[in-house]
């Protein structure tokens, strides 16, 4: 009995062929010939885009200025936050150094100022008689004779707060240059730290300014802003120059934002918010 013939695997040219055909008409309605794209690439232009309208125009435009309104508002809110945290750490530079000060004087505080036969030593500096005759800013403090220079020195230095308006149009310069912008409670002159029952609560410095409508070129019709070195119970000295607040230096080292008082806002130039943190005449945070 013969075997069963298998069909043959080759295949003639006429079959090939056909085969060929078959798979051209096979394949998808929406493949693109690209020998035949390159020939006659019109045959496959891209759809023609509507453009944008004017009303389209427009309202692109106004949401961008939206947008940059927006964006201008939130970094005018930001920069009093930034520039406040900036003045908090030279607060906390100026506490070391007055810790690394106390430690190696017995715990007693420095004066707020001295008077010496050759001038004025200042806790921030010395300053001669001649210069203390001299017209507003012309004024020199010799910042190296200060009681706390070689501590500021060892701690890296305390840089000047970034929120008072020096060069501005309301600032009346007191020295050549500019001090640290920072007053110093003056009921803590030479006294003894230990002694002091609760410092957590009594202040060492804090942002501090004062009004001036009094010595050149300031007057009672221009008053200026200058800066100030001390704080005490009567005065409005405080400077609540960020955003509204103040900050403030413990003798613990802790520092503390604070706003105004009621009613101790400086009227004479209201717009540079000096006030105070108490009442007039309290004793709160002072001893």
């Amino acid at each position: 009995m013969n075997a069963p013939r298998l069909p043959s695997l080759i295949i003639s040219r006429a079959e090939r062929d056909d085969c060929r055909k078959a798979a051209r008409r096979a394949r998808p309605a929406g493949r693109v010939n690209q020998r035949s794209a390159i020939i006659n690439p019109g045959r496959f232009a891209l759809p023609h885009r509507r453009a944008f309208t004017l009303i389209e125009i427009i309202l692109s435009v106004v949401i961008i200025c939206i947008l940059a309104v927006l964006s201008i508002a939130g970094i005018g809110q930001v920069k009093p936050v930034i520039e406040g945290a900036y003045c908090a750490n030279s607060l906390r530079q100026l506490g070391l150094a007055t810790t690394m000060y106390l430690n190696d004087h017995q715990h007693r505080c420095f004066d707020y100022s001295v008077v010496e036969p050759a001038g004025k030593l200042w806790y921030f500096g010395f300053e001669s008689w001649l210069s203390i005759a001299s017209p507003e800013g012309d004024r020199i403090i010799d910042v190296t004779k200060s009681p706390l220079y070689p501590y500021v020195q060892q701690v890296g230095g305390v840089e000047v707060c970034p929120s008072f308006p020096y060069g501005q149009a309301i600032w009346k310069p007191k020295y050549q240059g500019a001090s640290w912008g920072y007053g110093f409670n003056t009921f803590l002159s030479n006294v003894n730290t230990l002694d002091v029952q609760h410092p957590s609560q009594v202040l060492l410095f804090g942002d501090c300014a004062q009004v001036n409508n009094f010595q050149f070129p300031a007057d009672a019709n221009h008053p200026m802003l200058e800066e100030f070195y001390m704080i005490e119970n009567t005065y409005m000295t405080i400077h609540f120059r960020h955003g509204g607040w103040a900050n403030i230096l413990f003798l613990d080292g802790h520092v503390q934002k604070f706003t105004m008082s009621p009613g101790t806002l400086d009227t004479r130039l209201p717009n540079a918010n000096v006030g105070r943190i108490t009442p007039f005449g309290s004793m709160e945070y002072l001893q």
